[in-house]
């Protein structure tokens, strides 16, 4: 462990001094943009607490409408429901000891939606760095739970503790943050972002297709997780395209991209409890290997292995067989 904490000590280094040291550029640069993305056909300059302006996208919600101190108060606040479910995944896992990789999504999962909330309330660049950039890296940490599913290698060794995937996954978020902290792309960070969720979706797939994960309940929830993109897509593509006219003189904007939030909340959410159950489905599947080696005629059943709850229609994880299971082993 001592070199992984070196190589993390390493790299956070690095992405602390870089940033510090360009940060004074960065901020003055970013102070009177003139290639802000919006969608109307002039940009919205109402000043408020947190004026002037300097994220590189200006969403179609009406800025300071509901409060000075708020700039995109329906964005802003559907944000925090990221937050709320994040704190119940976090601590659903915590109760059910749930592995820490898990737990880390959330937790990276809490911070998007504390970010997203930051950046829509007052449209700076550090508040849009605060929302973007965790976005990239909670998808890094679902990338390397979703191609580490099924794999179960302990600790026998210092240097393991930090395998190459992990210092991949690092590095490749230090570059990131190096390059969008300086630049805000807005086309690029969209496309970017948009590859790596098709790239989950596909591994997903592959996942379910295997024999310990081909259950009805996993089906579900995949088709959950595939299905809610659909509308909350949607969703961001008309406030974006119809933004001057919903925002126009007796028109109604729905603050769609506020239900964009709602959605993708959601199927986050549905996306992570996914994996979980596919993980419990992958140890299950190791353990009963180990255990009925020698007797092929007892096959592996993967719905006898795995229940999903549902409380006020969000999927949870049923922890409560494997916990009896530890319970009567340790009788």
């Amino acid at each position: 462990m001592q070199l992984s904490m070196l190589i993390l000590h390493i790299l956070s280094g690095l992405v602390f001094w870089t940033v510090a040291i360009e940060a004074r550029s960065v901020l003055n640069g970013q102070t009177h943009r003139s290639d802000v993305k919006h969608f109307e056909s002039k940009l919205d300059m109402t000043a408020g607490y947190w004026s002037p302006s300097t994220s590189s996208i200006d969403w179609c919600e009406r800025n300071y409408v509901v409060t000075k101190y708020i700039a995109e108060f329906w964005n802003c606040i559907s944000s925090l429901v990221m937050c709320l479910l994040a704190g119940i995944l976090f601590v659903h896992g915590l109760y059910n000891r749930v592995e820490k990789r898990f737990l880390l999504l959330c937790l990276s999962f809490g911070i998007i939606g504390f970010g997203s909330a930051y950046f829509h309330g007052t449209l700076t660049h550090v508040g849009q760095m605060a929302d973007e950039l965790p976005m990239v890296y909670s998808m890094i940490i679902w990338w390397f739970i979703l191609f580490r599913m099924d794999q179960f290698n302990k600790l026998t060794n210092k240097i393991y503790g930090f395998d190459f995937a992990i210092v991949f996954g690092i590095f490749y978020g230090v570059l990131w943050t190096y390059l969008h902290s300086l630049q805000s792309f807005v086309i690029l960070f969209q496309a970017h972002f948009t590859l790596m969720v098709l790239g989950g979706i596909i591994k997903l797939t592959f996942l379910y297709r295997q024999t310990q994960h081909h259950t009805q309940s996993i089906m579900y929830l995949i088709m959950m997780y595939v299905g809610l993109l659909g509308p909350a897509i949607i969703c961001w593509i008309i406030d974006q395209q119809l933004c001057e006219r919903m925002n126009s003189k007796g028109g109604f904007n729905p603050q769609l991209h506020a239900w964009w939030h709602l959605l993708c909340a959601v199927d986050a959410h549905v996306g992570i409890v996914c994996g979980e159950g596919m993980r419990l489905l992958s140890i299950n599947y190791k353990q009963y290997q180990a255990k009925y080696a020698n007797l092929s005629r007892k096959p592996f059943k993967p719905e006898d292995h795995l229940h999903i709850d549902f409380h006020f229609g969000l999927p949870f994880v049923d922890y409560s067989n494997e916990k009896q299971i530890e319970k009567a082993k340790k009788q």
